[in-house]
């Protein structure tokens, strides 16, 4: 296992904080905007949700998921497999709370609707490129001289689980 690799992952996806979950619906697979809780030393993602949203019964049904971060302006990009559930854990709701996810449930931190998603990732894979466009300029300029392919970042894969 690259503990590097591994420390990247959960970095940039802490980092960039807004990520895509994808969930299957049974007959297709579904990807939604969620913000991202990342508790590493948890080997955790946690999301806020409503009780009242598909996700619930897609999530019930079918646990395996995906996490797609990105991070344009950075060029960072990380995807992340593995299981979700949903968890009743009052603690936790008290340590995820901040004013953002106030803003979705005014009725506070007891609120019924009010359901907490933890993702535990069991691999993980990113890819972090130069952003400085001159950078990627002389890069693609070099590949052309050269006739062979652009460095452009790294990319790599860790076991998470």
């Amino acid at each position: 296992m690259d503990q590097d690799a591994q420390q990247t992952i959960w970095d940039l996806a802490k980092k960039i904080g807004t990520c895509m979950l994808v969930t299957h619906t049974g007959e297709q697979i579904r990807a939604r905007p969620m913000r991202a809780m990342v508790r590493a030393e948890q080997n955790a993602i946690w999301f806020v949700s409503d009780a009242d949203s598909e996700k619930e019964n897609e999530i019930a049904n079918h646990p395996s998921a995906c996490l797609a971060f990105v991070d344009l302006r950075g060029q960072s990009f990380v995807s992340l497999s593995g299981s979700i559930e949903r968890v009743h854990d009052h603690a936790q709701v008290e340590a995820l709370w901040n004013e953002g996810v106030e803003a979705y449930f005014p009725n506070g931190k007891d609120d019924p609707a009010l359901v907490l998603l933890k993702f535990a990732p069991s691999i993980g894979e990113y890819w972090d490129a130069p952003s400085n466009p001159i950078v990627l300029a002389i890069k693609f300029l070099q590949a052309k001289v050269t006739a062979q392919r652009p460095d452009l970042g790294t990319n790599e894969k860790a076991s998470l689980s």
